[in-house]
Formats: structure tokens, sequence, C-alpha cells
């Protein structure tokens, strides 16, 4: 009966001379359908699915399923048209450098809040002590009880057993270091500071507490190491241009327009023992011979007030490595360019520990990253990557590499993930690509824009099952591939399940290898040079839009 209808309905809008029919359907979109450059119009046997050419050729193929259009009519105005491109592309908008969305975090008020100790705001600094380096030397000034300090040319040791204390440290100096021990917390507030240690590190924190650091409004401060660290005489860990046995905080409770310039030779940039939370200024990580930033429990990025902080890290190594815990992207802008992973959440212990979750969360800010050697994704996890908002502009050009490397679940609800990958395959045989994930990749929303140019890449590559709710999805394979027994895919998965939003998907080979492939709602175009669908695996539409271009076997 309903091929009955739909047949009549042509057949009087050809009668009509209609140049432009509507295929409307229940969700309130049409195709719109140039009457002279059409061509076939089938049905499947049960009826069920509309095939409809929409060249001479029929090498476009729009399908519909027939139980959610409502008739087929000459043109109208009414609903929304639904269009597609057989060339899509991805490109970098630098407009997003701008358009970026942040999340302010919540100042704590609790005193038995977990993290009320992270904020400056909720600390009082009783006493200020005063360090002036110069290239004769080193002076403390306003010291106090509990506080000693043993100098030794530009080298200055602190102990201090007191609490509610603060260290404004300036000067230049090309021979010293600052290493505190402490009992309690305290902070540090850089000045116009220009420290390099030839033989370590040139701020070395020997304490397990808290340590806030603040970057004087409007100074420029820069810190180096050595290429080789010397021996101390202890065994004291000595990791970085700026370690701490104990939690790093640079806060925004200054105006935030300071800046910090460091530069490792022989270790990390900035590295923890326990956690790093940058809430403002201005750090620019200009070389790092080993991480730029390495931390054990977490990594955050993030803002309290008006001001956002601003972090740019060149890394030997990786960018950010943060081996026992979680990062987390709320606010500011981050820039890694990096030989190994841009950002590395990785959990290597052979007993796991169920309060270690080493995911990556992007909930905010503009995250801009490039990696070049083989294997180095832009975002490496041990278990789940989950992104509710921020833009993140990816580049990987290492054999094997991927944008997003999951060993867990991928969950993206909101916000916008552009990526380029140009590796092939690794000397273990591992393919380039996009996102890959051990579980589910679940799409919920945002934009995610993904081209992948090297032969047997794949713009995402599941080992469980991709499904899509919502959001603009675009994924290019676009690497030729001859006489090959890999292949590349715009998405290989157990399988794939549309239920609703936009997936754009196009290779040179199959678009999609899966077991399954479910159309259920929202719109599908399925591109390809070689195959005919592109689709690769049983596929039912129960809804929705999908199209695709035939090609040549």
């Amino acid at each position: 009966m309903r091929k009955t209808l739909l047949t009549a309905c042509l057949l009087i809008a050809t009668s009509m001379q209609a140049q432009v029919l509507h295929v409307n359907n229940s969700d309130g979109t049409y195709q719109a359908i140039d009457t002279k450059s059409c061509g076939d119009i089938t049905f499947n046997e049960d009826k069920q699915l509309i095939n409809i050419g929409l060249d001479k050729e029929n090498s476009i193929i729009s399908r519909f399923f027939t139980g959610k259009i409502t008739n087929i009519a000459p043109a109208s105005n009414q609903g929304n048209e639904l269009t597609y491109t057989l060339a899509p592309s991805v490109t970098f908008d630098a407009a997003d450098k701008e358009n970026f969305n942040e999340i302010t975090q919540a100042i704590p008020t609790d005193e038995l809040d977990e993290e009320y100790g992270d904020f400056i705001e909720n600390y009082s600094t009783g006493r200020m002590v005063t360090i002036i380096f110069s290239e004769d030397g080193v002076i403390a000034g306003n010291l106090t009880t509990g506080i000693t300090a043993t100098t030794d040319k530009g080298h200055i040791v602190i102990n201090s057993t007191i609490g509610k204390v603060g260290y404004i440290v300036k000067g230049t100096c090309s021979n010293g270091s600052l290493k505190i021990y402490s009992e309690k917390k305290f902070r540090i507030v850089l000045n116009g500071l220009n420290l390099t240690n030839p033989g370590g590190p040139a701020i070395n924190i020997q304490s397990g507490k808290t340590v806030y650091f603040s970057i004087g409004d409007e100074t420029v401060n820069t810190l180096c190491d050595g290429a080789t660290y010397s021996a101390d005489g202890t065994e004291e860990d000595q990791k970085g241009t700026l370690f701490s046995e104990g939690q790093i905080i640079f806060d925004g409770y200054i105006k935030g327009t300071g800046t910090l310039n460091v530069r490792s030779l022989g270790g990390h940039a900035i590295a923890s023992d326990d956690y790093v939370i940058i809430r403002g200024g201005t750090i620019n990580i200009t070389e790092a011979a080993k991480d730029g930033i390495h931390t054990k429990e977490k990594f955050i990025l993030g803002r309290t007030e008006a001001y956002s902080p601003a972090v740019t890290v060149k890394a030997t190594n990786n960018g950010i490595d943060c081996r026992e815990g979680f990062v987390r992207i709320d606010a500011g802008k981050l820039d890694i360019a990096s030989g190994s992973e841009a950002i590395k959440v990785v959990y290597e212990d052979s007993i796991p520990d169920s309060a270690v979750t080493p995911d990556a969360y992007i909930n905010g800010g503009y995250v801009k990253i490039f990696t070049t050697d083989e294997k180095s994704s832009a975002i490496k996890t041990t278990r789940n990557y989950t992104q509710n908002g921020g833009i993140i502009h990816a580049e990987v050009k290492g054999n094997g590499s991927k944008i997003v490397n999951c060993d867990g679940e991928v969950l993206i609800a909101d916000g916008k993930l552009t990526g380029l990958s140009s590796g092939t395959l690794a000397t273990d045989t591992t393919s380039a690509g996009g996102i890959k994930s051990e579980g589910n990749c679940t799409i919920n929303g945002g934009t995610i824009a993904i081209e992948c140019n090297g032969a047997f890449s794949k713009g995402i590559n599941c080992n469980s099952n991709v499904i899509i709710n919502d959001g603009d999805v675009t994924l290019l394979s676009t690497g030729r591939i001859e006489n090959y027994d890999k292949r590349g895919y715009a998405i290989t998965t157990l399988g794939l399940t549309v239920n609703g939003g936009k997936l754009v998907t196009s290779s040179f080979d199959d678009s999609v290898s899966a077991t399954a492939v479910g159309i259920n709602g929202g719109i599908y175009h399925a591109i390809t040079e070689s195959r005919t669908t592109g689709l690769e695996g049983i596929t039912t539409q129960t809804g929705g839009w999908l199209l695709y271009r035939t090609g040549e076997e």
C-alpha cells in the first residue's frame, strides 16, 4: 500500500511538471529531489526502505525508512532540508582559539572538603621572607624563629618548622638554586627571578606539603637546570628544573599577568611526586629534556576568577605525564609540542589500585597538540576519555599514532575535537588513526572532525561498539591502499549504531567495517571510492537518512 501511495505521489507530481519534490519525514526534515536529474526509485523486498537515485547514473543513493515518510509532494518551504557534500574536509578553525568555553571552579568554604587546601584563597600568610639572588650570591631577609637559611655562594637552603610563611624570590643568578625543607605548607611569590643551576634543579622543594606558586603581576621569571645533575650526598629526588615532593599549585590569586619560563636541559621541566594544579599566569616550558610536566596523582588546568591560565609546553618526551591519577582541563589555553605522548595518563602498576583513575577529562579551554614520534598519541589514557566541552586541535605525525588512544571507554557529550593524523603503520604494525578505544565509543553531542591520510589508518578503531546519539561527526580515512592485506576504514568496530545527529564517513576502502550497522535516526553519509555502499556488515535501517555514493568493486 505504501509503495502504491508513494508511486502515485510521484506520478501526480510528474504530471504537474514539478521539477523539485520533497520527501517529507515525520521528524520535520525533507530531501529535495530534482526530478529532471534523478534516477531510479526502488523499494526493498518488504517495502520498508525506499532508494532514490539522485542522479541519472544512480551513483548517489538516498535511502529512507518508509515508515518515517509522511508524503512526497511538490517543493515547499517547510521543514529542514537534508543537504550533503561528496567532498567533506577537515581543517582547523583559527577562531576556535578564542571561542572556547571555560568552567569556573567554585572555591570551597568547608574545611572538610578534600579540595579546600588546593586553593590559596583558603590560605593566609603571616610572614613574608625575602630571597634575593645576584651573581655575587644570595641573601635572605625577614627571617624569624622557626626559619633558618644556609647559603653557599648562589645556593640557598631554607629549613622551616612553622606555617603561614611566604617567600618573595627575585634577582638573577647563573649558578644558584633554592631548596626548601618545610614541615608546613607555604607560598612562593616569583617576583622577577632569573635562576639557573648548572648542577641540578633551580627550585627543589623537599617537602611533602603544598607549595603555592604566585607569579608576580607583570613580572617575567626564568628557571633553568643543568644538562647533568650533580650528586648532593643524599638520596633526595631532583627530577626537574622545578621539583617538589608535594603538591604544586600555581594560583590565580594575583591578577595572572605574570610569566614563568622554564627550561630543562637534564630532567623534567616541572615535576611533582604528588600533583600539579595551574589556575593562573602564563607558563612557558620552552625546552624539556624529558617530560614537560611530570606528576603522580593528577594534573588540573582550571581557573577561579577573571584570569585564565595559558600554558605552552615543548618537550622531548611527554608533554604532560600523569602516572597514578587523572588529567582534567577545565579552562585556559594549553599548547603542547612533544616527541612522545602529548597528554599521557597511564597507570602501569602490575597490581591495580581501585583508587587510581587514569582518566582524561576535557570540560573547557583550548588545547593545541602536535606530536611527531612513532606511536605518540595526542591523548593516551589507561582508562577512559571524557569530553564535556572545550576545544581540541590535534595533529599527530608519527606512524601508529592516534588523536585519542584509550584503553577504556570514550564518551563525548559536548565541545569540539578536530584532529589530523598523517602516520601509517608503526614497526609493530600498529595502525595510525583518530580515536582508538577498547570499550564503547559513545557520542552524545559536540563536533568531531578527524582526517587520517596515512595508509591503513582508521578514523575510529573501537574494539566494542560505536554509538552516535547526537552531534556532528566527520571521519575521513583518505590514505590510498594498493595490494593490501590490512585496510583503512573510517570506522572499524563490532557494532555501529546511529540514533541521531550527523555522521559523515569517507574512505578509499570501506567506510565502515562492523558486524552490524543500525541506523535508527539522524543522518549518515557513507562515501567511498572503491566499494559500492562502503558499509561492510549487516545494515538495518528503522529511521533516519542514509546517503551513499557507489563505486567500482
